[in-house]
């Protein structure tokens, strides 16, 4: 007689059940059932001894509801495969120099080791190998524990044979056909290995799983689900949350151009459900490049399974938004499940997976049988036979030390291969493990902070502008253009409609000298047309009203500790004068901040100094205090905005 099995998904809404049987004659389905799942109490962690305070146990209510559920249909007595929730699980996806199965399987707790938010020693893992271009994968599945030692316990006590631990992706991930293409073109020149995506969308989150021809490569956990669908539509039709989650399973659909033409009300009920799915479309549109950009894997299909699976349009309307073949979960071929054909196999991916894990072998297991053995009675009666296994354990333990010691050994020269490889790369010859430090020790060096700019490209930018800052600015009236006073442009109004009289011309004013010492001021109208600062030079373009601006500004720059070798060119032009100005650059990399030992004998804010520290010449200080107009001035036009820098960049 072909023997039972129970797969559960214990869902955060409904928990699904498929029944299996198997025997000689191959897998056969056998029933498929759903159970609603209680709200949950307050505290369920706390009522079941455990105080993890992170609702990490929130599927407590609904392994009650699957127990019910079996005790109803005569199942309590069945072997078991528990499919646990997005929740609960964590997911890393692993790298290793050698693609060796058995070496990733003796060295994955070393490279697991921190992880993980918990001790490795504090959770249940297992892990499955995933290809790789160059050595090996790992994508390694992790739970706590003490969650399993529970699980294990609940079910011996309904006197239930639980064989199988694993979580949802992996379930779905061992009997759902990606339904994979060819390798196009594009992909093999580019050298992408097409995988699917498998979309798990149920009521508390959702899962991402990439599968490809030999199995998941990896999986990711979002908390964005269908009951984000249900508050949407609670909150657009004032609905409570019954209400809301019966109108969803009943009415609810993403709209999208397949569609045949839909009314106004039609389209706003879909505008809400499909505001509510776009988080999930970018979370997909995330994944999809991260293992295009990292892993070198290109989706090619998107597959749905879950509870919302169904969701009116949902296929149609993701095709639309990525471009990308979708449709529901169908089952391996290659699995021979009979009795399949017109089931539904979306909805219960994680359940039949559990169910075909507990009859053949699961993709990856986090229970130890053994947990939980503690039978006083039953060990005195077999007292000799643990005699005798325990001297093999003890054999076999010794065995395996030694094997886990030679692939560290191996692990250890994989990474002395690597060293000598980019040693050749840096240094020109192989350099052993062994050398390298004398190596290094020997070879003459600069030092490594003197390549560390500094200042940037705007710290000198605005040194440049406090040079140029006119050192009268707030004490000279601006005029506006021509020197006009504008109260007097239109001219006094006189009554009997009269021709307004006009005043004779002021006389011209005629400007006094100013000294190199006083810098730039503001009848100057200095004028940076090209601001250029490289690594090592610095380029200035100026258009002014006097000549003797540039020896002015000259005169300024010179203050500032990191610039030197100020070069002036010859003044050109009639009305307003041009000319060039170029100097070295050895602001990026002073070996101090170069606050300048300058006089600082300019006027007024020109000084720039904040707190009374730093001097006009670039303190750090003096920058902070400056007042926030200053910087080159042009009465009656706008600030030029710096011109583009080949080395640092303004």
């Amino acid at each position: 007689m072909a023997q039972k099995y129970v797969g559960i998904d214990l869902g955060s809404q409904q928990v699904k059940i498929a029944v299996m049987t198997a025997g000689f004659r191959g897998v056969q389905l056998v029933d498929l059932f759903d159970a609603p799942v209680a709200a949950p109490t307050p505290a369920p962690a706390a009522a079941a001894g455990h105080e993890d305070g992170d609702g990490s146990d929130a599927y407590l209510p609904a392994l009650q509801a699957a127990l019910v559920a079996m005790r109803a249909r005569g199942l309590l007595s069945e072997t078991v495969g528990v499919a646990l929730p997005a929740s609960t699980m964590s997911y890393r996806l692993l790298s290793f120099p050698f693609a060796e199965p058995r070496r990733i399987a003796q060295t994955i707790a070393f490279e697991a080791d921190g992880q993980f938010p918990y001790p490795l020693e504090q959770l249940a893992h297992g892990h499955v190998v995933v290809p790789a271009p160059q050595g090996g994968r790992a994508l390694m599945v992790a739970t706590k524990r003490d969650r399993v030692e529970q699980l294990s316990t609940i079910f011996k006590r309904a006197g239930s044979k639980l064989e199988v631990v694993t979580s949802g992706a992996m379930a779905m991930a061992q009997v759902v056909d990606p339904e994979l293409g060819p390798v196009t073109p594009a992909m093999a020149e580019q050298g992408m290995t097409p995988v699917s995506l498998v979309l798990d969308l149920g009521h508390g989150s959702t899962e991402l799983v990439a599968i490809g021809a030999k199995g998941p490569v990896a999986a990711r956990s979002i908390r964005r689900a269908g009951r984000h669908v249900t508050s949407a539509i609670a909150r657009a039709y004032s609905l409570d949350a019954a209400a809301a989650e019966e109108a969803k399973r009943r009415d609810a659909f993403v709209p999208h151009r397949g569609q045949a033409s839909l009314s106004a009300d039609q389209l706003g009920a879909g505008a809400v459900i499909a505001q509510a799915i776009e988080p999930i479309v970018r979370e997909i549109e995330h994944t999809r490049m991260w293992l295009r950009t990292t892993h070198r894997y290109e989706v090619a299909r998107i597959v749905l399974t879950g509870g919302a699976a169904h969701l009116g349009g949902l296929a149609g309307y993701l095709t639309e938004q990525t471009g990308l073949p979708c449709g529901l979960g169908k089952l391996k071929s290659s699995l021979a499940i009979r009795g399949a054909e017109g089931r539904d196999v979306a909805t219960f991916a994680a359940a039949l997976g559990a169910a075909f894990g507990a009859a053949r072998r699961p993709l990856v297991q986090l229970h130890d049988d053994t947990v939980g053995q503690n039978d006083s009675t039953w060990v005195q009666e077999r007292i000799g036979s643990l005699a005798a296994i325990g001297i093999a354990v003890m054999a076999f333990g010794a065995i395996d030390t030694i094997i886990r010691v030679k692939a560290l050994d191996a692990e250890r020269d994989a990474y002395a291969a690597e060293l000598e490889e980019a040693t050749k790369k840096v240094l020109g010859q192989p350099v052993a493990l062994a050398d390298v430090d004398a190596t290094l020790d020997s070879s003459e060096s600069q030092d490594i902070t003197s390549l560390i700019a500094q200042r940037g490209a705007l710290e000198v930018l605005a040194l440049l502008a406090q040079a140029a800052t006119p050192s009268d600015l707030g004490k000279t009236p601006i005029l506006p253009p021509g020197g006009a006073d504008p109260a007097a442009e239109e001219g006094p109004v006189v009554e009997g409609g009269e021709a307004p009289v006009v005043p004779p011309p002021a006389a011209p004013v005629v400007a006094e000298p100013v000294k190199n010492d006083a810098g730039v001021v503001i009848s100057d109208e200095v004028l940076f047309t090209l601001i250029d600062i490289r690594e090592r030079k610095i380029e200035l373009k100026v258009d002014a009203v006097r000549a003797s601006a540039q020896d002015r500004l000259a005169y300024r720059l010179r203050d500032i500790a990191c610039l030197s070798n100020i070069e002036k060119s010859k003044v050109r032009g009639t009305d307003r004068k041009q000319f060039d100005m170029t100097m070295d650059n050895n602001c990026y990399y002073a070996s101090s901040l170069g606050s300048g030992d300058g006089d600082g004998d300019g006027d007024g804010d020109s000084s720039g100094s904040g707190d009374g520290e730093g001097s006009s010449a670039g303190g750090a200080a003096g920058l902070g205090a400056r007042d926030p107009n200053a910087g080159v001035v042009t009465p009656g036009r706008p600030v030029e905005e710096p011109v583009g820098t080949d080395g640092g960049g303004a």
